[in-house]
């Protein structure tokens, strides 16, 4: 306890009454400095001395914190833990040269809270019993005031951090909320620029996505902070959130900076990083704490799913377009082959045909002239979907057109050629094989504009390979002129006009089916009629390819000449 204060004539200025004056005035607030500078007054009041300051321990030193006629200074502490006159201990001998009396140590424990110190008093009043119990019951007041404004302060603080915990998680819940509704690239960063802004004050982030087209990488609150896509290729892998300033590589640490960017922080999607989350300074200048950076990285682990969210609404957009565009070109594409084999005298003919997806680039047509002569026609066009759909249905009505002309193959081939060029782009091109077959001359002319050669099977074992012709139509506007084969077509002899899905499919150990089985299962089945042919090869074809999936569209269209009693 204090100890009490003896009642003398001296003592008589030290009256209790001052002391619970001082003891209410203290407890009045949480400030240090006022503390301080309110005992400071109280005794020089009291002794009656123009000078006094407080001494604040720094390290072994102490400083002047605040002073009242007394120059700053700096001495080694001395360790004293009692009121001691400065004037008689030889310990403080630089206080006493800077005009200190009475040394007054504010002492909580063993923790030194800091040093009253006081001038002599006017009347040059002794440092007595009385006045050492005086100083010894104010220093006690002021050290239970410092000690209780330390805690206040505390409860203040931890009240203050706890409210701002609070607010950050409400931030985070209230942000899910909002991106779990959000389905645009915009609006998803505008409501995280505005997290971002009210809980870090950071006004210029981006999202740099790691798997996008180099267009789409960067996402950006403002065109300030386009500068980012200059740092994109140089982002190291990060798996936590981190201040740039601590990158262990200094020179990506450096153009980072120079970028604007003071923090990074990883954006994970079902477990793995998928972006990288930018941020530039924060508005106050001060540096971003780790509490700060958990929250950015949780604001903008939202925010991303948000973004992924976004991609795959627009990926099932794409695709159920590319679904409708590709029902649209099947049912195109279903209109131009024929429904039925038309009436083609002294020819019997089948056809297959299998797409290897909704929409096959291949095409068959069976045109009869007269009442002896057949128009045959197989293509394949290069490309897929709608745009192929729409070429393949221009060149059936051409095809149809022109036939009715009866002009010679090589010129309705080179018809044919220059309607495609005209109305293409050059990567898109059309190989082509066109066959005129006469039943009463038993004659076939022919041009193969480019196509696979199709397979002639003679009645007596002969293969010839038709490969007369020209240039793949639709590759150059005036091309040589295409040449016209002529050759036989007699009774028991079969001709098989089929697409590369056929011949380039391979097995399981990446062998070709090519012309060779093509013909060895046409050997096979040279007797049988053409829709048993068709169904013969289809199924060598299968047998051969096993599981493997065709990677192409395959067609087969089988002519077999037969004599007028057949």
């Amino acid at each position: 306890m204090p100890p009490q204060l003896r009642t003398s004539p001296q003592a008589s200025s030290f009256s209790l009454t001052s002391l619970l004056d001082l003891s209410s005035r203290l407890s009045e607030t949480d400030s240090t400095d006022r503390i301080l500078n309110a005992a400071l007054l109280s005794v020089m009041g009291k002794l009656r001395c123009t000078k006094a300051c407080v001494l604040e321990h720094d390290n072994s030193q102490l400083s002047v914190r605040q002073t009242k006629g007394v120059a700053p200074f700096h001495v080694p502490n001395p360790g004293i833990e009692d009121v001691t006159s400065a004037l008689s201990d030889p310990r403080l001998q630089v206080l006493s040269q800077a005009g200190i009396a009475w040394y007054v140590p504010v002492v909580a424990g063993s923790e030194l809270l800091a040093v009253l110190c006081f001038g002599p008093s006017i009347g040059g009043l002794p440092l007595t019993d009385d006045l050492r119990d005086y100083l010894d019951i104010v220093r006690s007041i002021t050290a239970t005031a410092l000690k209780n404004a330390s805690m206040v302060r505390s409860l203040i603080d931890t009240s203050k951090e706890l409210e701002r915990r609070n607010l950050l998680v409400t931030s985070l819940l209230e942000s899910s909320r909002e991106f779990s509704v959000l389905s645009d690239r915009p609006g998803i960063l505008r409501t995280l620029s505005y997290r971002l802004m009210g809980q870090l004050m950071i006004s210029n982030f981006g999202i740099i996505l790691y798997d996008a087209p180099a267009e789409d990488r960067l996402l950006c609150n403002s065109r300030s902070v386009e500068k980012l896509s200059q740092i994109m290729d140089i982002l190291p892998p990060i798996h936590q959130p981190i201040r740039v300033d601590d990158l262990p590589n200094g020179a990506v640490a450096q153009r980072l900076a120079a970028a604007g960017v003071s923090a990074l922080a990883p954006l994970n999607v079902h477990g793995q990083v998928r972006a990288v989350l930018a941020m530039c300074g924060k508005l106050n200048g001060m540096d971003f704490t780790d509490e700060e950076l958990l929250f950015a990285e949780a604001l903008g682990n939202a925010a991303m799913i948000a973004v992924e969210n976004d991609r795959l609404f627009h990926e099932e957009i794409a695709k159920r377009m590319l679904e409708n565009e590709l029902g649209i070109a099947a049912t195109i594409q279903r209109g131009l082959l024929p429904l039925a084999v038309p009436p083609t005298p002294g020819l019997s003919v089948a056809a297959h045909t299998r797409p290897n997806k909704q929409v096959s680039g291949d095409y068959y047509d069976i045109i009869p002239l007269d009442d002896h002569r057949t128009l045959f026609c197989i293509a394949d066009v290069a490309g897929k979907g709608v745009p192929a759909a729409i070429l393949m249905a221009n060149v059936q009505a051409a095809l149809n057109v022109l036939a009715s002309l009866d002009l010679p193959l090589g010129t309705l081939a080179e018809r044919l050629n220059k309607l495609i060029c005209e109305n293409t782009e050059p990567e898109v091109f059309v190989t082509l094989f066109l066959a005129v077959i006469d039943a009463n001359t038993e004659t076939m002319h022919y041009v193969n504009a480019g196509h696979n050669p199709p397979v002639l099977y003679r009645s007596n074992g002969d293969v010839e390979l038709l490969t007369e012709g020209g240039v793949l139509a639709g590759v150059i506007p005036d091309p040589p002129p295409y040449k016209c084969g002529v050759g036989g077509f007699h009774s028991g002899d079969v001709l098989v006009l089929y697409t590369d899905g056929i011949t380039e499919a391979r097995d399981i150990q990446n062998r070709e089916y090519g012309v060779s089985y093509l013909v060895q299962a046409l050997a096979k089945c040279k007797h049988m009629v053409p829709s048993q042919i068709v169904e013969a090869i289809v199924s060598d074809l299968n047998i051969f390819v096993g599981d493997v999936e065709l990677a192409d569209d395959s067609s087969i269209v089988v002519i077999k000449r037969h004599d007028r009693s057949y």
